[in-house]
């Protein structure tokens, strides 16, 4: 194990006094001595663990999930979880500053990026799931709605004291939380929004959107007061959002870099591990130490573009892939790069930021959530896409559709036709479950992205033709 943890940037007296820790951890995860080598050996091959600021991101993530699976075990009398919940890290992250009596944490990055795309061990979670109500093939229900129910019912996790979970892009997640309840007894709480609107009216729409959910995550600090027994107040909150501040900021700097790089100067699969830097859970004491990984990382992006340092040769082709990098298996956009191929950016980070922020925490909040081109009308969010696409130089489009969403299955077609209409470029449709590796075929992955490729260049001969 020892290999392993430096990897993921536990040395010296912390690894010595982690490991037992980890190591229990691991045990009941199902975590081998076998599965340890071959984690290694997947982290060499798929994460830029050369860099200190990755390294630094994973020792992050891991604590994150150790923490969680140790919960009862540290002495946690009440233990919070949010799903499928964006922005609620702002929450379990005020509950830890409050009381160490708490464990609160945002399912379930951390166990997708160590339990899956290190150790490859996510399929028996998923399976579990399956056993239950949410089912694979024809029927497919989304492995992150899995992973949550497999955790629960394999005794990986603790059974929670509440969680809590929204309707603001998953129809699924409030349902099998639902059943959680019904089956279980977990305690639950669900806050959502009406978000019928037309790209005509924005930003009118979006306003009202953002009022209804900021009253409606309200309720959610009432059961948490309920369960808990703590109140959360407005200024706690605003706290919070302003020490989390920096950690925003250091992750646009990162996104930056790779939009801009030439060559790129980080394989796009360890992407995700950033993304989910704003869902961990950090005390307000312990946030410098998240700002300072990403802070790490941005000094030594900085340096590899100044030195042209890159993972795809300089001039590589620009796309843009549609949704983050696969939560549970890095082998799906490393491809990608080993093609010579760079994934410039996800739409992800095309939002609307010309709205005022607003003075109430939980709209502030709210909005940040509702800026995201995921949380749009598809006629908005096609034309964040183009727009994007443009400022951003994109030669092709990697169109990855997650099968197990309704929202983005919904949009894909429309996404593709209008790229393809627009602006005249190359799109790569592929189906996928974004958190199942099982739904990957990939050599019949890696014959598609050859074609891609031919496309682009193809297109890019054309182009220099006076």
């Amino acid at each position: 194990m020892e290999e392993l943890l430096k990897l993921c940037g536990f040395e010296g007296d912390e690894a010595a006094a982690e490991r037992p820790r980890i190591g229990r951890a691991f045990l009941k995860l199902g975590i081998s001595a076998e599965d340890i080598e071959r984690g290694t050996q997947r982290l060499s091959r798929y994460y830029a663990t050369e860099l200190q600021g990755i390294r630094k991101i994973l020792r992050l993530l891991v604590k994150n999930m150790v923490n969680t699976v140790l919960a009862r075990e540290d002495g946690k009398t009440k233990v919070i979880y949010g799903f499928m919940i964006p922005g609620f890290s702002v929450f379990t992250s005020a509950l830890v500053s409050l009381s160490q009596e708490i464990h609160a944490a945002y399912l379930c990055p951390q166990f997708q990026i160590i339990l899956g795309g290190i150790f490859d061990k996510m399929s028996p979670v998923l399976e579990a799931a399956e056993g239950k109500w949410l089912k694979s093939g024809m029927v497919a229900h989304c492995g992150n709605v899995k992973g949550l129910v497999g955790l629960l019912v394999r005794d990986l996790i603790p059974r929670p004291d509440l969680l809590i979970t929204s309707g603001l892009l998953c129809e699924t997640a409030p349902k099998s939380v639902d059943l959680l309840h019904e089956l279980y007894g977990i305690p639950e709480c669900c806050y959502d929004t009406c978000q019928d609107r037309e790209a005509g009216e924005y930003p009118a729409a979006t306003e009202r959107i953002v009022s209804l959910a900021a009253k409606s995550l309200r309720l959610v600090t009432r059961k948490i007061h309920e369960e808990v027994g703590i109140e959360i107040t407005d200024d706690m909150l605003q706290d919070i959002l302003n020490a989390r501040q920096g950690l925003c900021d250091t992750l646009g700097r990162v996104d930056t870099f790779m939009q801009q790089g030439d060559p790129l100067p980080i394989s796009a699969n360890s992407q995700i591990l950033w993304d989910y830097m704003g869902a961990l859970t950090f005390s307000k004491e312990n946030t410098p130490e998240a700002i300072d990984a990403i802070n790490t990382l941005c000094l030594e992006l900085e340096e590899r573009v100044s030195q042209g340092v890159g993972e795809v040769e300089k001039g590589a082709p620009r796309i843009l892939a549609m949704l983050p990098s696969h939560h549970t298996d890095p082998r799906q956009d490393h491809i990608v790069g080993e093609l010579g191929m760079a994934i410039a950016s996800t739409d992800r980070i095309f939002d609307t930021s010309d709205m005022k922020m607003p003075e109430d925490p939980y709209e502030q909040m709210i909005l940040d959530i509702m800026r995201g081109s995921l949380f749009h009308s598809a006629q908005r969010r096609v034309s964040l896409v183009i727009e994007g696409c443009r400022r951003l130089h994109i030669e092709g489009l990697l169109n990855r559709c997650h099968i197990g969403c309704r929202t983005v299955t919904g949009d894909a077609l429309l996404i593709k036709e209008a790229v393809s209409r627009e602006l005249d470029i190359p799109v790569l449709f592929q189906e996928r479950d974004d958190f199942d590796s099982r739904v990957y075929n990939h050599e019949q992955f890696k014959r598609n992205l050859e074609v891609f490729k031919t496309m682009l260049k193809s297109r890019s001969g054309e182009a220099r033709v006076p």
